[in-house]
């Protein structure tokens, strides 16, 4: 009986789990067959929310680049140097920061200050009954509120994924050049990072920056819009967005570098 309980329990979350999936991948569609034709005010909300989650998060982003070159950079010209081999530093950067460092720390910042809010937001608007109102306004609730969502936060985390990475790499060599002994010169900074940079590693940044942005977004939207019409259950909802975005982000971020390493 027990057995039976757990094959019961198993598939029934598993179809759960498919049935959440289907719900992101129709947000999806949903955003790629509007967005050639968003309405004026669609545009509004999506100026926005690009603010909100790209511009208003640029200072804390830098923050975090400036610690990250401290902490990984520095650290890996120290043991380049001491290998006396500088073209390890560029691919201890293009491996750390590009590929998993950046994107992972982007998600995180972009999850804690966006994901929470959104899901806080329509859980609010869901509890309070206003997304039936802009219904009965005429007013389609999933386009006007989840397609500028979905869009704001890709074009941010992508924007600030880049920021971070540059950031991060000139804050590296300066520091570099100010606390290790014998660390290499722009010119040599530059071409090592240059001959360990090659396409795979534009897909991969494009791959944990795009897809991540619609998951954070989508499930946000998915627990705010999902959430039952009672007060109590906006924070709820706001820690299932969070949590669940958390754990598909770095499921995601797996799935990308295993599939990077197999292709290199």
């Amino acid at each position: 009986m027990r057995a039976l309980a757990a094959i019961d329990l198993l598939g029934r979350r598993a179809c759960e789990l498919g049935v959440y999936l289907i719900d992101l991948a129709a947000l999806a569609g949903l955003l790629l067959a509007r967005l050639p034709r968003l309405r004026p005010v669609i545009r509004e909300v999506l100026v926005r929310q690009v603010l909100f989650t790209g511009v208003q998060a640029l200072p804390f982003t830098c923050f975090l680049a400036l610690l990250s070159a401290l902490v990984v950079v520095v650290q890996a010209q120290v043991q380049v140097t001491g290998l006396a081999n500088p073209d390890l530093l560029g691919q201890a950067l293009v491996l750390i920061l590009v590929r998993e460092f950046g994107p992972l720390i982007v998600a995180m910042v972009v999850i804690a200050r966006s994901g929470g809010a959104i899901a806080t937001e329509l859980a609010a608007m869901t509890a309070e009954r206003e997304i039936q109102t802009l219904a009965w306004s005429g007013i389609p609730p999933v386009e006007y509120l989840v397609v500028p969502r979905l869009a704001g936060v890709c074009l941010s985390l992508i924007g600030l994924t880049l920021l971070f990475v540059a950031t991060a790499l000139g804050a590296g060599f300066v520091l570099s050049v100010l606390l290790v002994p014998g660390a290499p010169d722009l010119s040599r900074f530059i071409d090592a990072l240059g001959r360990n940079l090659g396409p795979i590693d534009g897909a991969v940044l494009l791959a944990k920056t795009l897809v991540p942005g619609l998951l954070i977004a989508g499930i946000a939207c998915r627990e705010g819009l999902g959430c039952r019409a009672r007060a109590t259950e906006v924070p709820r909802a706001a820690t299932r967005a969070v949590v669940r975005s958390i754990a598909a982000v770095f499921v995601w971020d797996a799935a990308v570098t295993a599939v990077a390493f197999v292709a290199a």
